[in-house]
């Protein structure tokens, strides 16, 4: 008896060392997936920096009403889920925000805002924007058919051997 407790708490450990070695650094879902790895800002931002990958950085509020609608449209959305496979994903939540620079706030602070970062030239994607919504709040979007949009449009660009090629002064 007292060896199967003791295999049953080795193997409950084995398992939980495992559960956290994958999800380190990560910050959940925070109402937006929790299927998605998520990460914080500057965590985030070093990582798509080191792996040259893009990163798309969503920057929420608890008490917004707009980003307690947008949650569970990206949440709930497969193909975002998909894509977000080849990004780096960063939740920036609440107070976090503080932690960010005035390059994410390229047209205000309004929330949420969606913003594309470029990790093989450190840049924001300032052509990236929500082009079926408000022109003043380029990065506002509503729902995951405008998301997943400028995922696949960042996805192409990196694709592209142009834009890899590009120095920064070129962008």
């Amino acid at each position: 008896m007292a060896r199967a407790v003791m295999a049953t708490l080795l193997a409950a450990a084995f398992v939980c060392a495992v559960s956290a070695e994958q999800v380190s650094g990560s910050v959940g879902g925070r109402g937006f997936g929790d299927t998605i790895n998520w990460v914080s800002f500057s965590e985030g931002i070093a990582e798509a920096e080191a792996t040259q990958k893009p990163a798309m950085v969503v920057i929420h509020k608890s008490w917004c009403g707009a980003c307690k609608a947008l949650g569970p449209k990206v949440a709930g959305n497969s193909e975002i889920a998909e894509l977000a496979k080849d990004f780096v994903m960063i939740n920036v939540h609440d107070d976090e925000e503080a932690n960010t620079t005035e390059k994410f706030k390229p047209d205000g602070g309004y929330i949420p805002r969606v913003i594309f970062f470029d990790g093989l030239h450190g840049e924001v994607l300032l052509d990236n924007i929500n082009k079926g919504g408000n022109p003043s709040y380029k990065y506002f979007h509503t729902g995951a058919e405008s998301i997943v949009a400028s995922m696949k449009e960042v996805k192409d660009l990196f694709q592209s051997e142009a834009f890899r090629s590009k120095g920064k002064a070129e962008l």
